[in-house]
């Protein structure tokens, strides 16, 4: 029943955001009466921080475990692109509440994903570390991350199907962005035998 609760509110939370959740709401999303509602939760605070929560600790694992398991640098990157599309697919149309809500600091999405970012921003500067380069501005990161957060969005939930085809589109804009917010001196001398390794263009 507490699982049954909590995905009619993962529902409720995509129809409406965090904003319009009610009891009300969920209770008719999944046939309930109020009492056995809050058999299992105190309020719908409690609901969607669960919802959230599992939502954006599935994100940090996948991504941080595609990172970690890749060989070079621009191959970690490519390999924690691969794992965000994978968990959007899985997550559905909370994506797109998540997306609508994570800069809003009065939403609960806010700190979940200020926690992905921070997760993330860890694991490119261990990378950083590791090529005996200084640790990324900050400001890069999160540049870096929300182009990713929004093409990965347009991909899922944008006017065309999320075609294969339209996956390759969006891969080469999120490498491009890699290369041009992540990459050094190096990268950028080398852009096109790069971009020639990554299956990408750079015209």
């Amino acid at each position: 029943m507490r699982r049954q609760i909590l995905q009619g509110a993962a529902q409720v939370f995509a129809d409406h955001g965090s904003h319009g959740v009610s009891v009300e709401l969920i209770t008719q999303a999944c046939e309930i009466s109020r009492p056995t509602f809050y058999r299992y939760f105190k309020n719908t605070d409690e609901v969607l921080e669960l919802i959230l929560k599992e939502a954006n600790d599935r994100l940090i694992s996948l991504v941080v475990t595609a990172i970690r398991e890749a060989d070079g640098p621009m191959q970690k990157v490519e390999a924690g692109l691969q794992a965000w599309r994978a968990w959007g697919e899985q997550t559905g149309p909370v994506v797109r509440a998540i997306f609508a809500e994570m800069q809003d600091v009065r939403s609960p999405a806010y700190a979940h994903r200020q926690r992905v970012l921070e997760a993330i921003a860890a694991e490119l500067n261990q990378m950083a570390v590791g090529l005996g380069r200084a640790s990324f501005d900050p400001l890069q990161i999160e540049s870096f991350v929300i182009g990713v957060e929004y093409l990965g969005y347009r991909f899922h939930f944008g006017p065309e199907a999320p075609t294969e085809a339209l996956w390759q589109r969006t891969r080469q804009a999120m490498l491009r962005l890699a290369i041009g917010l992540l990459g050094g001196s190096l990268e950028w001398a080398h852009a096109p035998q790069l971009a020639g390794v990554l299956g990408i263009t750079l015209d």
